[in-house]
């Protein structure tokens, strides 16, 4: 596997997470041109409104108990959900990843010193063992090339019995999933939305008792993407 330098844009929880060199872990593997481009637009408060704030909602409904430890926020794209958390969970230790550096350009202008960021890919994390109590994945998980490789990555870094909470778009059948899959491919970032039962699958298979799925109700989006909780087995 071919291994770039790691851009850690807040290190100091990180370093001291995850100790060695902050600049030997593993990046993105792939281009992130469209989301640095997104990311000037990303904020925008009507789209912000409509697409994800049913959705970071939802998610933050779903984290009934306090954590203290660290919580990961993966694909945190500009911050706007890792803000939330810090502000709900004061005791917690937030960490948000993404690998385009536009993201989390703005990311750093929000959060200020409230949370560390890093900038790595979500299918290999730089991660120590067991070093997380709580993972949310929002809106992102449907971008990723292998997400039977990222969920064996994030089994990895989750304590046994700690939470992951995906929300992502999600087809209703198979067929409608390769639709999916072929059309966004001709625009060159293809798009895997998995129907739930195949995202129920796959989280099984790496380790994972899921304890809750339903889709999440937007305006104007169908079909509405999926909430899914579930724990490391």
């Amino acid at each position: 596997m071919a291994v770039n330098l790691l851009t850690v844009v807040r290190g100091d929880l990180v370093d001291r997470v995850y100790g060695g060199s902050v600049r030997q872990w593993v990046m993105a593997r792939v281009g992130s041109v469209l989301f640095d481009r997104w990311s000037a637009v990303y904020d925008r408060p009507r789209f912000q409104d409509a697409t994800y704030r049913p959705v970071h909602d939802a998610v933050l409904a779903r984290l009934a108990e306090l954590p203290r430890g660290m919580v990961l926020d993966l694909g945190c794209g500009t911050g706007q959900l890792t803000r939330r958390l810090t502000e709900q969970f004061p005791d917690a230790e937030v960490v948000g990843l993404d690998y385009s550096a536009g993201m989390l350009g703005v990311a750093s202008d929000r959060l200020g010193s409230s949370a560390s960021l890093v900038q790595a890919d979500a299918q290999y994390l730089p991660f120590r063992s067991a070093s997380a109590d709580v993972v949310v994945c929002t809106e992102s998980f449907h971008w990723y090339g292998d997400q039977r490789r990222a969920l064996a990555a994030l089994a990895a870094v989750l304590r046994p019995g700690g939470q992951l909470v995906i929300a992502s778009i999600a087809a209703v059948t198979e067929v409608g999933e390769s639709a999916v899959r072929r059309w966004s491919s001709a625009g060159g970032q293809p798009v895997r939305a998995l129907t739930p039962r195949r995202l129920r699958d796959l989280l099984i298979s790496a380790g994972f008792e899921v304890v809750y799925q339903r889709r999440v109700p937007r305006i104007g989006f169908a079909p509405w993407p999926v909430i899914t909780e579930a724990r490391l087995r």
